[in-house]
């Protein structure tokens, strides 16, 4: 077949052009494959970061002043934070009360800034103002703390569980409700003294407690105080006074405020017996009874050692063997069960938290067995939490009160003192009056 030669130029000249193009590649997939050349073969270059200055080798001194500043007014910071707290929680700034000028109570709920609280106002005593506050007709004693401001001078408690009561220790179960309202059934007890309890070098403020005695033993009381002023060495000739002058008195409060002696004063007393007393405990913030109990174990454990310690130093100077010496009050096995006893009271068998404002009694009966009583509110039955008949585990709580180099509150010792000598001064067997 003939072909004209300007078609066969035409066919030529494309054929040259689809080889040309065959064997040299396009731009785009060289340019591609440039990329993935460098992509391989040419580190990333990585983002600026400061620099570290803990990994630097040196500081510039500049740098090192200012990180010296910040330390230290981070530090002041601190400081300050921790002393605005103690003195928050120490001086009671938003308490209920404060003092003037001339002593006198100012109520929170008066004056002219239109705060109205939600208690009542209540009417303060014109002849003490500074110690009586009458509530819904009842005398009350200002505490010192804003959550529980006042303690009743007069409650009500049932009897004891003392041998003269035997028809109602059989009516008693733990978890039983009882009533406080029965005048055929309580007893009145007075206030001797109140304090707070505070824990930590912050004085954290734990719980609010009272010492009351019933109203038919303050002349018991009386009397073996008078007895301890009169004439310590010989007691038996002294039995006959009547009265204290103010010589003795002054003595009497000072041994009672010595640590040891005062300890030595209140242990015989407490240990004979006789007088029912009883502490009213209203915790400030919530807690539970494991969180008191642990309290009364370490404080009732130590001064047990203590005298245990005491009686095996004194054996030990006189020559005494160990085994035949005589032993402290606190050395037999019996004891340690009565402790187990209080401990199995007050380990939530009925109920385990004690919500702030909420009331616990430890009633210590005639022959020093000891009671304990749950009060959800103010109108509330008592409930029964049990009884431990040991008379030592009663008399070493109460100790931890009243006497003693440590002592749960320092403020209540020193009124219970003040409620006390306030007894010795009228003489012995006159009229039973309010202690406070």
């Amino acid at each position: 077949m003939n072909i004209p030669s300007s078609l066969n130029v035409q066919l030529r000249q494309q054929f040259r052009q689809c080889a040309k193009q065959a064997r040299t590649p396009s731009r785009a997939f060289l340019r591609h494959g440039e990329q993935q050349q460098r992509l391989f073969s040419i580190p990333r270059v990585l983002r600026s970061k400061p620099a570290n200055p803990l990994r630097r080798p040196t500081l510039t001194k500049a740098e090192y002043e200012f990180s010296k500043r910040r330390i230290m007014l981070c530090s002041v910071g601190i400081l300050t934070c921790a002393i605005g707290m103690y003195t928050v929680i120490k001086f009671d700034v938003f308490g209920v009360s404060k003092k003037g000028k001339e002593g006198q109570v100012e109520t929170s709920n008066s004056g002219s800034s239109g705060i109205t609280l939600d208690g009542s106002s209540g009417l303060v005593d014109p002849l003490n103002p500074t110690a009586t506050v009458i509530l819904n007709g009842i005398e009350q004693v200002p505490t010192g703390n804003s959550t529980i401001p006042t303690f009743p001078k007069i409650i009500h408690l049932p009897k004891s569980l003392d041998a003269s009561t035997p028809e109602i220790s059989s009516e008693r179960r733990i978890g039983a409700e009882l009533p406080n309202n029965d005048s055929n059934q309580t007893e009145e007890y007075q206030l001797l003294g109140v304090g707070i309890r505070s824990v930590s070098f912050l004085s954290i403020q734990v719980y609010v407690v009272g010492v009351y005695i019933a109203s038919g033993d303050v002349v018991a009381l009386q009397q073996r105080l008078v007895r301890q002023a009169a004439a310590p060495a010989t007691r038996e000739s002294s039995v006959t006074a009547t009265s204290l002058i103010s010589s003795e008195r002054e003595a009497l409060k000072q041994a009672l405020l010595d640590p040891e002696n005062g300890e030595e004063v209140w242990n015989e007393i407490l240990k004979e017996g006789g007088i029912r007393t009883a502490l009213r405990i209203v915790p400030t913030r919530n807690t539970d009874f494991l969180h008191l109990r642990d309290g009364w174990v370490r404080q009732v454990t130590a001064r047990a050692q203590k005298a245990n310690a005491r009686v095996a130093e004194l054996a030990q100077k006189e020559g005494q063997d160990t085994a035949t010496a005589p032993q402290s009050d606190f050395a037999d096995d019996s004891f340690g069960n009565s402790l187990n006893d209080f401990k199995t009271m007050f380990g939530g068998g009925v109920r385990k938290n004690v919500p702030k404002g909420q009331t616990l009694f430890l009633l210590r009966d005639k022959l020093g067995a000891l009671e304990g009583l749950f009060q959800v509110g103010e109108r509330k039955p008592l409930v029964w939490l049990g009884e431990v008949r040991d008379e030592r585990i009663s008399r070493l709580v109460w100790l931890g009160y009243l006497a003693g180099k440590t002592v749960a509150s320092e403020e209540a010792r020193k009124n219970v003192i003040d409620g006390v000598m306030k007894i010795v001064e009228r003489p012995v067997g006159t009229v039973e009056q309010k202690v406070v």
